[in-house]
């Protein structure tokens, strides 16, 4: 199962998108307010199984074949979901009842979490894609970036091998800690930006800093997409005993460079700072 651009163009509804607009603008019960969790099979269920998906699915790619297994775990995730009460449809009949019209209708209607996240998703201004390596495995955020006239909204969705989406909602400004807390989970960032070294690609596994950030305790891919106005932008961030150190790809001559360097705390909080008032602000 493959992931797409997040930032594509996908048809909704006005109802759809009036639906996503009032989750995202809604009051925050906490600085980073818990939506709904997801499994991977309930995001197959609910998006359907002929549309691209726009995160990886760990667990569902490790586990269901395509063909007749995926449709059933689809099928038995839906049912899952409406036990939740997440999804209704008049056709789960009462058994009750001994009376029911079996003509009632399938339409299948979703909670505004469930089927203002399922929009939302897929309708950001910008999306900051992120994944973190530790000794404990992998785990990905996806930050989809609002910027509203209500202000900028955050839609947080984090997720690990185990197939669990977690989805969260935050102001614009609550965002930067966010990111820097899931790429520096023990607080190690310093005060002060280092010297930056160059090290060409080629060599870079087996060079000095390579073999130093090795040794990262957290090494975490940064993607930052915008819908309009900017070119893709990637970094990485590794967290080692006693500081952060941040590396890019440049190209001098025609040749790869891998810059490598200590970033302070409020350099990397000014560039995500950015990213929330975004490329017409810069």
């Amino acid at each position: 199962m493959t992931s797409t651009d997040p930032l594509q163009d996908s048809p909704f509804t006005a109802e759809d998108v009036a639906v996503a607009v009032r989750l995202l603008t809604r009051e925050l019960s906490e600085p980073v307010t818990e939506l709904i969790t997801l499994t991977d099979e309930e995001l197959l269920a609910v998006e359907g199984l002929q549309k691209e998906q726009i995160t990886p699915l760990p667990w569902a790619s490790a586990n269901i074949s395509d063909g007749a297994p995926k449709e059933a775990a689809t099928a038995t995730a839906m049912r899952s979901l409406m036990a939740r009460g997440l999804v209704t449809t008049e056709a789960a009949l009462d058994p009750r009842a001994f009376e029911q019209d079996p003509q009632r209708s399938n339409r299948f209607v979703s909670v505004p979490e469930l089927q203002g996240t399922s929009v939302a998703r897929r309708t950001a201004d910008a999306v900051v894609i992120t994944e973190r390596i530790t000794d404990r495995g992998s785990a990905r955020s996806y930050f989809y970036v609002f910027r509203l006239d209500e202000g900028v909204r955050v839609l947080w969705e984090v997720f690990d091998d185990m197939g669990f989406h977690l989805f969260f909602l935050m102001e614009g400004d609550t965002f930067p800690e966010q990111l820097l807390g899931f790429a520096d989970p023990e607080g190690v960032i310093g005060d002060q930006d280092g010297d930056p070294v160059e090290v060409p690609g080629a060599d870079f596994e087996l060079s000095e800093t390579g073999q130093r950030l090795a040794q990262s305790r957290a090494a975490t891919s940064v993607l930052v997409l915008e819908r309009e106005g900017a070119d893709p932008m990637a970094m990485s961030l590794f967290a080692l005993p006693d500081h952060v150190e941040l590396m890019e790809s440049v190209e001098a001559d025609g040749a790869e460079l891998r810059r490598v360097g200590a970033v302070a705390k409020t350099t990397l909080m000014q560039f995500l700072q950015g990213i929330v008032a975004g490329p017409e602000a810069a």
